[in-house]
């Protein structure tokens, strides 16, 4: 598990959080539905990409059954 890759699709979430620049992470509103499907080893330590939190927040349970198994 890197910073760099989401915990839940895992594909490369285009944070910048240790970046000069403020990253787009610090200005979205992460539902804590979406937070609470991050494995408790995986939490903090990296950001759920973009896409997936516009996914979940478009329709969950479509986002639910193509993530959660």
């Amino acid at each position: 598990m890197t910073e760099n890759i989401c915990p839940i699709c895992n594909v490369v979430n285009n944070c910048m959080g240790h970046a000069e620049k403020t990253c787009w992470c610090l200005e979205v509103k992460v539902p804590q539905e979406l937070l609470a499907l991050v494995a408790n080893d995986k939490k903090r330590r990296a950001c759920i990409c973009l896409k997936c939190i516009n996914e979940f927040n478009d329709n969950p349970k479509e986002f639910l059954n193509k993530h959660i198994k």
